[in-house]
């Protein structure tokens, strides 16, 4: 169901209609999506009657606000509820608004009269035009400070007309003058309009606190709260296949859920897979093929943790048999196995969830929701860079992870795709057009002074030593990895992936960026993005959860907004949602969580040009047919 787009009103509210399709809840309830620019003025866990938007029926209000949900659902009676950006109401008599020809409008009031404070004379001359006036003590928290030079939302009125600008630069308020002002400490540096004295023009001065802006209210809402689970009315069955270090984190948070059960684990290892179904339960049932599961009825949904090389051949088998997929990523290692998977999806008529977890962590869900509220403009320059450190690269680089990129497809498709395709095609809903790319192996190289970590003389110093750290290995292989070809030194000559690469790209919305990645970094990893646009400047360190924009027009205050508290761990944050997406999707509650085949898909072939691009040296140019299923399939 959609929503029209907000309506002034004389008395300064402004009212949006809801439109029907509205979605049965309960008895008497009933569910509407609401716009996008509701979504922060809804409440929610941490504010649960913040809202101050109203629910009217034709010219009636509704109420009470901020209803009980099950009471909104069991005795209705007008009854709403406006949370995390849908409306849960009742019909004033409990009929169903699909069809009693009622309309429906969400309502926001006006905002409070704004409060202004006169500054009384004698002011305090400061150069040539400039003076100063004392401001009351109860405004001295609100005025820019070194630390914060465009925070302050206070504007100096003359004679109730604004002057400005604000925060103009006090040399120039003091030379130039022209209504110059800057709220500063505990004063107000500033000129009269026409560089007159304010003490002896007549003209009276006040200091009017301005409300704040819709960006920073929906700043303020956008890091989001972990999210609540509720039992579905059937139990979930689920099966892990892959019961790595991923698998089980992902099945025991499926498991962790009410109504989810994790019935089946698949692993090719008989050791790691009688290890991983001690921590699921006597009940869970184990096995190194997948024939079994696949024809068991009773499961609902498979969570695909294997190899990113056979990503294909268990996607495709669990959509024959009819299962819901939550497939980590990448989506596959090769356009024609992604394309296969997506057509199996397609014919299947399942849910697909992909493990691209970040797009739900709070870090970067707060950066998307400035973004396409238009807080930045439009976006020219995107830049994104994934710094890691040496202990963290070693192992991908060939201590521990395959060396070969065909195996475990390249470093740019397993793991800087993230960043690449999440300041390109995600945040900015765009598809790539011209890809180029830098990049090589000149950090890990030179002659090994073991083939193993284990039998290295050096490894009780090394930095670079196999930690086991993106592996879950069973008690054999942890007693000898070697034979496992494990444990392997990350100068061994035998690998194919690199330690630095630069990508350059413009998109089809023109957007131009750039992505770096760099495997020689400090103790601490990071990621970074940062995008330009006509109104401001967006930059964010993902670790910090720190999202900064600074905005062109310096009388709009910045805003600074740090999602760390809601950034759970396990991708910042985003595995617990992308796992509940998933799981609601497949009760039926929910929509499903990826419904395009060019969504899923085109972040993995910017991934494919970049590499193309680097191997070949070449400018690669895509076209729709990059991003779309063969016409056969």
């Amino acid at each position: 169901m959609a929503a029209m787009t907000g309506k002034s009103e004389p008395d300064g509210a402004t009212s949006w209609i809801l439109e029907a399709p509205f979605r049965p809840e309960g008895p008497f309830g009933w569910v509407a999506r609401l716009p996008a620019e509701l979504h922060s003025l809804t409440d929610g866990n941490e504010e649960p009657s913040r809202s101050r938007l109203q629910l009217f029926e034709g010219e009636a209000a509704l109420g009470p606000a901020h209803g009980v949900h099950e009471t909104i659902r069991n005795v209705g009676g007008g009854r709403y509820s406006f949370w995390y950006g849908a409306v849960y109401f009742a019909t004033s008599d409990n009929s169903d608004p699909n069809s009693n020809g009622r309309t429906y409008t969400a309502r926001l009031p006006a905002d409070p009269e704004r409060k202004t404070w006169p500054l009384p004379a004698p002011f305090r001359r400061a150069g040539t035009a400039g003076w100063i006036a004392e401001l009351p003590p109860e405004l001295h928290d609100l005025t820019d400070s070194n630390e914060h030079p465009h925070r302050c939302r206070l504007r100096l009125l003359e004679e109730g007309q604004r002057l400005g600008p604000a925060h103009t630069v006090h040399d120039t308020i003091q030379k130039a003058g022209r209504g110059g002002y800057s709220v500063w400490g505990n004063v107000v540096y500033f000129s009269a309009s026409d560089n007159s004295d304010p003490n002896i023009n007549g003209g009276r001065y006040s200091a009017l606190l301005e409300p704040a802006k819709d960006v920073h209210a929906l700043a303020a809402s956008t890091a989001g709260a972990r999210p609540v689970w509720t039992r579905p009315d059937k139990t979930i069955r689920c099966a892990v296949v892959g019961v790595g270090n991923r698998g089980l984190w992902l099945g025991g948070l499926a498991q962790g859920m009410a109504g989810v059960e994790v019935a089946w684990l698949i692993d090719h290892s008989p050791s790691r897979l009688a290890d991983a179904m001690k921590l699921f339960g006597k009940d869970v049932r184990g096995a190194t093929r997948m024939d079994d599961m696949l024809t068991d009825p009773g499961i609902d949904a498979v969570i695909v943790t294997v190899p990113d090389d056979q990503h294909r051949h268990v996607a495709e088998a669990a959509f024959r048999a009819g299962k819901h997929v939550f497939l980590e990523k990448p989506l596959a290692t090769t356009a024609i196995d992604a394309k296969a998977i997506l057509a199996a999806w397609q014919q299947s008529g399942r849910i697909l969830q992909l493990g691209y977890a970040y797009r739900q962590a709070p870090f970067y869900a707060a950066i998307r929701a400035l973004v396409r509220q238009d807080v930045l403009g439009p976006i020219r320059i995107a830049a994104s860079a994934s710094n890691w450190n040496c202990a963290t690269a070693a192992p991908t680089c060939g201590a521990g992870m395959p060396s070969r990129s065909g195996r475990a497809a390249s470093w740019c498709t397993r793991v800087a795709m993230t960043s690449i395709s999440y300041a390109g095609c995600w945040l900015l809903d765009a598809r790539p057009r011209t890809v180029t790319s830098f990049g090589g192996l000149d950090t890990f190289v030179g002659p090994p002074p073991a083939p193993f970590c284990s039998q290295c003389p050096r490894h009780r110093d090394c930095s670079h030593v196999d930690t086991a750290l993106n592996e879950r290995r069973s008690a054999a292989e942890g007693a000898d990895p070697t034979a496992f070809g494990l444990d392997r030194c990350v100068y061994r000559d035998d690998k194919d992936i690199i330690d630095n690469q630069v990508v350059s790209f413009e998109l089809d919305n023109g957007t131009r960026g750039t992505f770096y990645l760099a495997m020689q970094g400090p103790r601490r990893g990071e990621r970074r993005v940062t995008l330009i646009g006509d109104r401001a400047r967006l930059d964010g360190l993902f670790e910090d959860g720190q999202i900064s924009v600074t905005f062109t027009d310096i009388e709009q205050s910045p805003i600074d907004l740090t999602t760390k508290e809601s950034s759970q761990e396990g991708h910042g944050g985003g595995d617990i949602v992308t796992m509940h997406e998933f799981l609601n999707a497949c009760a039926g509650r929910a929509p499903a969580p990826v419904t395009d085949v060019d969504d899923a898909i085109r972040g993995l072939v910017f991934a494919f040009a970049a590499e193309q691009a680097r191997l070949d040296g070449t400018l690669v140019k895509l076209t729709g047919a990059d991003f779309a299923l063969p016409s056969s399939t």
